[in-house]
């Protein structure tokens, strides 16, 4: 391979190397700002809502046994990781103690039968005490239901957030795999440079060691 050849097929694997860097480069910026709106954004939410975890002295005998209950005792919850916390022992453990451990579709399920019963009872004795009775229990069964619906929902809502939040962590993962890959094939792209630069470095003339070697 002549000397212009092997200049042209560096030039050309040069450029090739840089324009793969720019474009990791450029991926890992997009990346990284994804994984930044994602905990930026999560953090705003939850600090709108206020949520304060539960003090120490407050928390059930079976709350005060969770690390993380106890860690953030009194603490604003700000991050994904309080949310997860939050939604399964925070609020997991207090709807179990709303219904016995009714879920909001057996909660409401049990109301709904229990207002047809109080229906069916006004039409026939609406005076009886039995039917006044039914009508009690039917409120409070609607009661429990709201109280399950509302303790499920927000529930669901941080554990959401939670999930928001793992994807951010790794988008900021592969972020930083993008940031390392660019940085290698920069590397190696000036490595590939010195490595050219001495190979095309001009060989001394024939003519030039030949009267070297006659003037020895």
């Amino acid at each position: 391979m002549t000397g212009n050849k092997r200049t042209r097929a560096i030039g050309t694997s040069l450029l090739a190397l840089a324009i793969l860097a720019l474009a990791i480069l450029a991926l890992a910026l997009i990346v990284q700002n994804q994984a930044n709106f994602a905990n930026d954004y999560l953090h705003d939410q939850l600090a709108e809502h206020g949520i304060i975890f539960t003090p120490t002295a407050g928390l059930l005998p079976a709350q005060q046994k969770v690390p993380c209950l106890v860690a953030n005792a009194g603490k604003p919850l700000l991050t994904g990781g309080q949310a997860e916390c939050y939604a399964k022992y925070q609020i997991g453990i207090d709807l179990t103690l709303v219904a016995g451990g009714q879920t909001y579709f057996q909660g409401h399920y049990n109301g709904y039968l229990m207002r047809q019963k109080a229906l069916a009872a006004a039409k026939t004795a609406p005076n009886d005490p039995a039917t006044l009775a039914l009508q009690t229990q039917a409120q409070q069964a609607e009661q429990t239901a709201n109280d399950l619906l509302a303790g499920e929902a927000t529930k669901g809502l941080l554990l959401t957030g939670y999930a928001f939040s793992v994807m951010g962590e790794r988008l900021a993962q592969a972020a930083i795999a993008l940031f390392i890959l660019a940085g290698l094939l920069l590397i190696a792209g000036l490595a590939l440079l010195i490595r050219s630069f001495r190979r095309l470095a001009p060989e001394q003339p024939a003519a030039t060691r030949n009267s070297e070697l006659l003037v020895v």
